[in-house]
């Protein structure tokens, strides 16, 4: 049994295991998708099952050859990637075959997002979708994936350049193809990684030709372009990259002209090229050749790529900076690294995502995540090691955590799921979520409902029995939803007042703000929680008394109404339809029955734990609304002049310490001041406007601001 047979095996293994038994029947090559989409796309994260499995369009007899539609989040668009499995029995290929089925998916592609009659339903459902809309600014790959293996490394080659030169209809569609041992690196990567290479031989241009920079003796050098090619065969997979802010991703206009200056301008390479930068930990130079340790590329991923791949018969030379890491401790060889990478990385976009990689609280929350055995992955192309992280919640992203982190503590799961890229992209909400500390048994439970919910929405799917028309269509949408309510549930049953405080409050912002709030120092679930039945069950509980009748209730108003997708990914819905249950449910209080189901799975907290909760209720406040509906004995006019002296402050101190403006207070926070105008710091307190840090750095300035106005 080949590698690949093996690889196969195991993910049917684990499908049955998370009760996705179906796949076993599947046909080797739908088998194949599914594994290259669960490493690829998916990063071995087994609660996204669904997802994967929802991205198979297969059909053994389809004209189009199409067998899978993915989005690449790592890529720098979010590419649409349209997947051609090709499982072959006896280790070979139909060449003329394989070059024909690009055009034709491209086509297929195409012609559904035209909405012709002619392309097949499967295809249609999928690309016609909004976020899967191709364009310029969201292109088109077309991959071709197969288990064969060329015989050389010559006829690999030969393959692959055919294909590059191949020109697609459209210039925003690019062609690509992956074959077995590709396939097989890339498991490796997840399930065995390395973090460097360990030790290789890389040949300059000339002997003795280089210049030292720093004690360390860090260098500058030109190397050959045949050893660079070199070392892309062998550890490209195996740890080449391992440190670089993320992996290589295409861009088809530079890397033409990259491949263009290879074949055509050998000799002028390095006059065109800003060539690679390798930190390592140490180096050995004999006459024209230089030995490598411990060393990773951590700039001019996208070069050594390309080098790596394209065909070329005269050597060449490339500019290379090798830094030779300074530092003793593994924490600042670390950071060393990490500043390094970041400072290098700018001459091909990069994305919110990868710049925010590096910074000191991502580091941070990877380590603490680590130390709580999840691993989550805080730069695109970083791979899990599946064997010290084999539980579907042990695998996360900082993205997908934020949008939990969104959903639970701040209450706004349609950002979370409609607005994924905002979590890194938007300051003011990266800000929100990452610059707090959160419990490490709080992130984890809530990675366990991820995983569970994902295993309760295929539960569902396959138990329907159509007595509830809308149950399939918003458990599928409802991740965030559901994550949500259960956050409200849990504020509501660890702070007691908590319910009183919403059904007191006016405006539907007042009501939101109550909950909208960091508030739990602790685990979610009880520590012997650990069976989907339970999980489920709360899952149903809260689907039966809140999801459901605030679904309903919309449809009161709009009877038509049947888009789950949009309906859960709207802010407006969840507060005006579903949190509104919430509080008609609980409007006296938790009922005794429903607090006996809870306390049997929510996890008990102890008095110190319910005195942490009170403190983070004061170390970090999150304004949601200007409480306009208070009374005020400050004129307007007063107000106004307050607030423009405020912003005044606020601007000469946000430029002076280089931070944004938000963190010296928001533009809500601004509005709340100037209408109560507070003269003293417990009033300032009171008004639940600035967090702990905000009241300790600015409080006294703002309230002689207030004072001084008045006083005029």
């Amino acid at each position: 049994m080949s590698d690949m047979d093996k690889y196969i095996n195991n993910l049917v293994c684990e499908f049955k295991r998370l009760s996705y038994e179906d796949v076993e029947d599947c046909s080797d090559t739908e088998k194949l998708l599914y594994l290259y989409a669960y490493y690829h796309y998916f990063n071995a994260d087994s609660s996204k099952i669904t997802d994967i499995i929802q991205g198979s369009i297969y059909q053994p007899d389809a004209s189009d050859r199409i067998t899978g539609i993915y989005l690449d989040q790592d890529s720098d668009n979010g590419d649409v990637d349209a997947i051609i499995a090709v499982y072959s029995d006896d280790n070979s290929i139909d060449f003329p075959a394989i070059l024909k089925m690009f055009k034709d998916a491209e086509s297929a592609v195409c012609s559904a997002q035209e909405q012709k009659s002619s392309v097949r339903k499967e295809l249609g459902s999928i690309v016609r979708e909004d976020e899967y809309r191709i364009s310029p600014t969201r292109p088109l790959k077309i991959r071709l994936i197969t288990n064969y293996n060329p015989k050389t490394v010559g006829n690999k080659r030969a393959i692959t350049n055919a294909i590059q030169t191949m020109k697609p209809e459209h210039d925003y569609v690019t062609y690509h193809i992956s074959f077995g041992l590709d396939i097989e690196y890339e498991i490796m990567e997840i399930e065995n990684p390395k973090e460097y290479v360990d030790e290789a031989v890389i040949k300059l241009d000339a002997p003795n030709n280089y210049m030292h920079f720093g004690a360390e003796e860090s260098l500058i050098v030109n190397i050959s372009a045949f050893s660079l090619k070199n070392l892309y065969e062998q550890y490209g997979y195996r740890g080449l990259f391992a440190q670089n802010l993320r992996y290589y991703v295409k861009n088809a206009k530079i890397d033409g002209n990259i491949v263009e200056s290879i074949q055509e301008h050998p000799e002028n390479f390095w006059y065109f090229n800003n060539g690679v930068i390798l930190i390592c930990d140490d180096y050995l130079i004999e006459e024209n050749c230089i030995l490598v340790r411990n060393f990773s590329i951590i700039n001019g991923g996208q070069t050594t790529k390309l080098v790596g791949e394209t065909e070329f018969a005269q050597d060449f030379y490339i500019q290379c900076k090798i830094i030779k890491n300074k530092y003793e401790s593994v924490d600042d060889r670390l950071e060393f690294i990490a500043n390094v990478a970041e400072a290098t990385n700018t001459q091909k976009p990069i994305k919110d995502k990868d710049l925010i990689a590096n910074r000191i609280e991502q580091r941070l929350l990877k380590k603490q995540l680590a130390d709580a055995g999840i691993y989550c992955q805080i730069k695109r192309g970083e791979k899990v090691n599946k064997k010290l992280y084999p539980a579907p919640w042990q695998n996360t992203t900082n993205e997908e955590l934020g949008q939990f982190l969104l959903s639970f503590v701040y209450q706004k799961p349609g950002t979370a799921r409609g607005s994924k890229a905002s979590i890194c992209g938007n300051k003011e909400r990266y800000y929100l979520l990452f610059s707090k500390k959160y419990n490490s048994g709080f992130l984890g439970d809530l990675l366990k409902i991820k995983a569970f919910y994902k295993l309760w929405a295929n539960h569902i799917k396959k138990t329907d029995d159509g007595t509830d028309p809308y149950k399939v269509g918003l458990v599928n949408n409802g991740m965030f939803f559901m994550t949500a309510i259960i956050g409200v549930v849990c504020k509501i049953y660890y702070r007691q007042n908590v319910i009183s405080q919403i059904t007191s409050s006016v405006m539907s912002e007042q009501k939101l703000e109550v909950v909208a709030q960091h508030d739990i120092d602790h685990p979610i679930f009880r520590p012997d929680l650990d069976k989907k039945e339970q999980f489920f069950t709360l899952f149903e509980y809260c689907y039966t008394k809140f999801y459901r009748p605030g679904y309903e209730f919309l449809k009161t108003f709009k009877e038509k109404y049947n888009n789950y997708s949009n309906f859960t990914k709207i802010n407006n819905n969840y507060t005006t339809y579903v949190f509104k249950q919430i509080e008609f449910e609980y409007h006296h209080g938790i009922p005794a029955a429903d607090l006996d189901l809870l306390r049997s799975i929510l996890y008990e907290a102890s008095d110190e734990d319910i005195l942490r909760n009170e403190a983070l209720l004061e170390k970090y406040v999150n304004v949601v609304y200007v409480d306009a509906a208070s009374e005020s004995n400050i004129p307007e006019n007063v107000s106004e002049e307050i607030k423009e002296a405020l912003i005044s402050y606020r601007t000469k101190t946000y430029k002076l310490n280089r931070i944004k403006a938000y963190e010296v207070f928001k533009n809500v926070s601004c509005d709340r001041i100037a209408k109560f105008a507070p003269t003293s710091l417990e009033d300032l307190k009171a008004l639940r406007c600035l967090d702990e840090a905000q009241i300790t750095l600015y409080g006294q300035d703002i309230i002689e601001i207030v004072k001084q106005v008045l006083n005029k």
